[in-house]
Protein backbone atom coordinates (compact mmCIF):
# COMPACT_ATOMS: atom_id res chain seq x y z
CA UNK A 1 0.00 0.00 0.00
CA UNK A 2 2.82 2.42 0.89
CA UNK A 3 4.59 1.62 -2.36
CA UNK A 4 1.42 2.34 -4.33
CA UNK A 5 1.01 5.70 -2.58
CA UNK A 6 4.66 6.50 -3.29
CA UNK A 7 4.30 5.67 -7.00
CA UNK A 8 1.11 7.74 -7.31
CA UNK A 9 2.78 10.62 -5.45
CA UNK A 10 5.85 10.43 -7.66
CA UNK A 11 3.79 10.55 -10.88
CA UNK A 12 1.70 13.40 -9.50
CA UNK A 13 4.89 15.35 -8.77
CA UNK A 14 6.23 14.62 -12.29
CA UNK A 15 2.96 15.76 -13.85
CA UNK A 16 2.81 18.98 -11.81
CA UNK A 17 6.51 19.68 -12.41
CA UNK A 18 5.98 19.28 -16.14
CA UNK A 19 3.00 21.63 -16.09
CA UNK A 20 4.96 24.28 -14.18
CA UNK A 21 7.46 24.67 -17.01
CA UNK A 22 10.41 24.55 -14.57
CA UNK A 23 11.83 21.55 -16.43
CA UNK A 24 12.49 23.75 -19.46
CA UNK A 25 15.04 25.83 -17.59
CA UNK A 26 17.22 22.75 -17.20
CA UNK A 27 17.47 21.90 -20.90
CA UNK A 28 21.04 22.41 -22.10
CA UNK A 29 21.19 24.88 -24.95
CA UNK A 30 17.73 26.35 -24.35
CA UNK A 31 17.86 30.07 -25.08
CA UNK A 32 15.97 32.20 -22.57
CA UNK A 33 15.63 34.92 -25.20
CA UNK A 34 13.70 33.64 -28.22
CA UNK A 35 14.68 36.54 -30.49
CA UNK A 36 17.05 34.46 -32.60
CA UNK A 37 15.02 31.23 -32.87
CA UNK A 38 11.87 33.08 -33.90
CA UNK A 39 13.77 34.93 -36.64
CA UNK A 40 15.89 31.93 -37.68
CA UNK A 41 13.18 29.32 -38.27
CA UNK A 42 11.73 31.05 -41.39
CA UNK A 43 15.23 31.50 -42.85
CA UNK A 44 15.93 27.80 -42.38
CA UNK A 45 12.51 26.88 -43.81
CA UNK A 46 13.31 28.71 -47.05
CA UNK A 47 16.76 27.11 -47.26
CA UNK A 48 15.45 23.62 -46.59
CA UNK A 49 12.73 24.12 -49.21
CA UNK A 50 15.42 25.09 -51.74
CA UNK A 51 17.49 22.09 -50.65
CA UNK A 52 14.44 19.86 -51.10
CA UNK A 53 14.16 20.97 -54.71
CA UNK A 54 17.67 19.69 -55.52
CA UNK A 55 18.27 16.15 -56.70
CA UNK A 56 18.92 13.74 -53.83
CA UNK A 57 22.64 13.03 -53.57
CA UNK A 58 22.00 9.30 -53.13
CA UNK A 59 20.05 9.16 -56.41
CA UNK A 60 22.91 10.31 -58.64
CA UNK A 61 24.45 8.02 -61.24
CA UNK A 62 28.12 8.94 -60.82
CA UNK A 63 30.42 10.18 -58.07
CA UNK A 64 30.94 13.41 -60.04
CA UNK A 65 27.19 14.03 -60.23
CA UNK A 66 26.91 13.30 -56.51
CA UNK A 67 29.70 15.81 -55.83
CA UNK A 68 27.83 18.41 -57.92
CA UNK A 69 24.67 17.88 -55.87
CA UNK A 70 26.62 18.17 -52.62
CA UNK A 71 28.27 21.37 -53.87
CA UNK A 72 24.84 22.77 -54.72
CA UNK A 73 23.66 22.04 -51.17
CA UNK A 74 26.76 23.75 -49.77
CA UNK A 75 25.79 26.93 -51.61
CA UNK A 76 22.27 26.76 -50.18
CA UNK A 77 23.48 26.21 -46.61
CA UNK A 78 26.19 28.87 -46.88
CA UNK A 79 23.57 31.39 -48.01
CA UNK A 80 21.36 30.30 -45.11
CA UNK A 81 24.19 30.88 -42.64
CA UNK A 82 24.92 34.28 -44.13
CA UNK A 83 21.32 35.28 -43.49
CA UNK A 84 21.31 33.77 -40.00
CA UNK A 85 24.42 35.75 -39.06
CA UNK A 86 22.56 38.99 -39.84
CA UNK A 87 19.72 38.21 -37.43
CA UNK A 88 19.55 39.67 -33.94
CA UNK A 89 20.86 37.08 -31.50
CA UNK A 90 19.32 38.34 -28.31
CA UNK A 91 20.97 37.98 -24.94
CA UNK A 92 22.71 34.67 -25.63
CA UNK A 93 24.80 35.64 -28.60
CA UNK A 94 27.67 33.33 -27.58
CA UNK A 95 25.46 30.25 -27.79
CA UNK A 96 24.14 31.32 -31.19
CA UNK A 97 27.66 32.04 -32.44
CA UNK A 98 28.79 28.58 -31.30
CA UNK A 99 25.86 26.96 -33.13
CA UNK A 100 26.62 28.91 -36.32
CA UNK A 101 30.26 27.88 -36.01
CA UNK A 102 29.16 24.24 -35.79
CA UNK A 103 27.18 24.77 -39.01
CA UNK A 104 30.35 26.19 -40.62
CA UNK A 105 32.17 23.01 -39.68
CA UNK A 106 29.39 20.86 -41.08
CA UNK A 107 29.42 22.79 -44.37
CA UNK A 108 33.20 22.33 -44.54
CA UNK A 109 32.65 18.57 -44.06
CA UNK A 110 30.25 18.55 -47.01
CA UNK A 111 32.70 20.55 -49.15
CA UNK A 112 35.51 18.15 -48.27
CA UNK A 113 33.34 15.18 -49.19
CA UNK A 114 32.47 16.64 -52.61
CA UNK A 115 36.14 17.36 -53.27
CA UNK A 116 37.20 13.81 -52.33
CA UNK A 117 34.38 12.30 -54.41
CA UNK A 118 35.82 13.91 -57.53
CA UNK A 119 39.05 11.93 -57.15
CA UNK A 120 37.84 8.86 -55.25
CA UNK A 121 34.55 7.26 -56.31
CA UNK A 122 34.52 5.30 -53.04
CA UNK A 123 34.88 8.38 -50.82
CA UNK A 124 32.77 8.40 -47.70
CA UNK A 125 31.15 11.32 -45.94
CA UNK A 126 32.75 12.07 -42.58
CA UNK A 127 31.32 14.42 -39.98
CA UNK A 128 33.66 16.28 -37.66
CA UNK A 129 33.59 15.35 -34.01
CA UNK A 130 32.65 18.16 -31.64
CA UNK A 131 35.34 19.19 -29.17
CA UNK A 132 32.62 19.94 -26.60
CA UNK A 133 30.98 16.53 -26.31
CA UNK A 134 33.13 14.19 -28.46
CA UNK A 135 30.19 13.33 -30.73
CA UNK A 136 29.38 14.19 -34.32
CA UNK A 137 28.91 17.94 -34.74
CA UNK A 138 25.54 17.29 -36.36
CA UNK A 139 24.20 16.07 -33.03
CA UNK A 140 25.04 19.39 -31.36
CA UNK A 141 23.56 21.35 -34.28
CA UNK A 142 20.35 19.34 -34.24
CA UNK A 143 19.99 19.35 -30.45
CA UNK A 144 20.29 23.16 -30.35
CA UNK A 145 17.81 23.56 -33.22
CA UNK A 146 15.24 21.19 -31.70
CA UNK A 147 15.63 22.56 -28.18
CA UNK A 148 15.00 26.09 -29.43
CA UNK A 149 12.02 25.18 -31.63
CA UNK A 150 13.83 25.58 -34.95
CA UNK A 151 12.96 22.26 -36.61
CA UNK A 152 13.91 23.49 -40.07
CA UNK A 153 17.41 24.33 -38.84
CA UNK A 154 18.54 20.73 -38.29
CA UNK A 155 21.10 19.16 -40.58
CA UNK A 156 19.80 17.14 -43.52
CA UNK A 157 20.19 13.38 -43.53
CA UNK A 158 20.93 13.12 -47.23
CA UNK A 159 24.48 11.83 -46.87
CA UNK A 160 24.17 9.56 -43.86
Amino acid sequence: MAIGAFVIGMWLWVFLYHLSGDWQEEQPGLLGDTTFPVAAEPVCQVAMAAFGETAPAWATDTPGARADVVDESVLIFAAMLEQLRRLPTGAESDAVAEWLSDWDTYIADRTDYALRLRSDPEARFYVTQSDRDRRQITLAIDRFAKTNDMPSCVTPADLS
